[in-house]
């Protein structure tokens, strides 16, 4: 869940009874753009927004359009096209070419879209959404939504019938996948899956974990910190933990362990703590495992636990942790780790953009 969601939920909650403002979410991008689909903004009744689905050049004309909306109440998918001549959407002077199709709706806190994305971040799963784009049926209106979690279709009384074929597809469609659009006799849909926000594990709450604290709480990650030391388990050092526990690693319980979006980062410059907890980080759930020090330190620290591993545990290491990007401060060391997680979960190398083959939002052209 990224953090300018996290931010339109925080500001909903703040709404009061029968509150409205305008959701623009970004649904589709042909060509160059900014921003990908599922960009998300939210415009309140004094033009303020939270978010973005531009560079910055389609922002103001976003917001007049949301205006109309607002007063008519209906749903409208706008699009934006510079792929023949760059100043031809109302003189903004679009730095890309591409097509971006924009969905913009009356949203409350009562919404049912923001009431199940609330409970999926409580309860970190992830929540997969067909959204109607398009429609050639009098009974499917644009902005309808239909809902999976786990393996379960959610209905609700806001729409009670799902068109079989959507149903299967909504079945289908992988939590994994980009957004994308699908088009079906009935209209055109949104597929998107929304994840909790990515938990950190952070072992090691010394001077040089702060700063990889702040930035990834920047980034909207959830944090939670683990040290035995009471006088660095505070809230006053880590004012931007999610949870601080004071703990040594085999007082942690499995389920500590298993959160499916989760990643870990261990820095606490001991190496029998480091021991200990190594090994039930690559037993774990965690889709990346960091750890500071040589190589060698973290292979000799495996090897003396007599445990085998399988290679896609071992996959998951990275030791040293970082991007090779020279750093040698607390700052540039947290900057390295946060983008080396960032590459990873995206499987990218972390190479420079000026040396990618095609588009730097899809794959590689080798």
């Amino acid at each position: 869940m990224s953090k300018e969601i996290q931010q339109i939920i925080e500001k909903l909650n703040t709404f009061a009874p029968n509150e409205t403002a305008i959701l623009a979410t970004v649904i589709d991008v042909v060509g160059s753009g900014y921003r990908r689909p599922g960009a998300r903004m939210l415009i309140d009744r004094n033009g303020f927004g939270i978010g973005t689905v531009s560079g910055g050049c389609l922002e103001a004309d976003v917001l007049e359009r949301a205006k109309k909306v607002l007063q008519t109440g209906d749903p409208v998918v706008i699009t934006y096209d510079t792929t023949k001549d760059e100043d031809s959407v109302f003189g903004l002077g679009m730095g890309c070419r591409g097509i971006v199709r924009i969905l913009l709706e009356e949203v409350s806190n009562e919404n049912v879209f923001f009431e199940l994305l609330k409970t999926a971040m409580d309860e970190r799963k992830s929540l997969t959404m067909a959204t109607l784009i398009s429609s050639n049926a009098e009974d499917q209106r644009i902005g309808s939504r239909f809902f999976r979690q786990d393996s379960k279709i959610i209905i609700n009384a806001v729409n009670p019938h799902i068109p079989d074929e959507l149903q299967s597809k909504l079945h289908r469609f992988a939590a994994d996948s980009a957004g994308t659009v699908e088009t079906f006799e009935f209209g055109e849909v949104f597929f998107e899956t929304i994840r909790p926000p990515l938990n950190l594990l952070l072992f090691g709450a010394g001077y040089d974990a702060l700063p990889l604290v702040k930035f990834a709480k920047e980034l909207g990650w959830r944090i939670t910190v683990v040290d035995h030391r009471p006088a660095y388990t505070t809230s006053r050092r880590l004012p931007e933990a999610d949870e601080i526990l004071t703990k040594n690693v085999q007082d942690l319980d499995d389920a500590f362990f298993q959160d499916e979006n989760s990643v870990a980062v261990v820095m606490t410059h001991n190496y029998d703590r480091d021991r200990e907890i190594l090994p039930r980080l690559l037993r774990s759930k965690c889709l990346y495992v960091g750890a500071l020090g040589p190589k060698k330190r973290s292979e000799k620290i495996l090897a003396e636990t007599n445990e085998t591993f399988s290679a896609e545990q071992l996959e998951k290491l990275h030791a040293p942790v970082g991007l090779d990007i020279g750093a040698d401060t607390p700052e540039a060391i947290a900057l390295s780790i946060v983008a080396e997680v960032q590459a990873v979960l995206k499987n990218r190398e972390g190479g420079f953009l000026r040396r990618r083959q095609g588009s730097i939002y899809g794959r590689s052209e080798q």
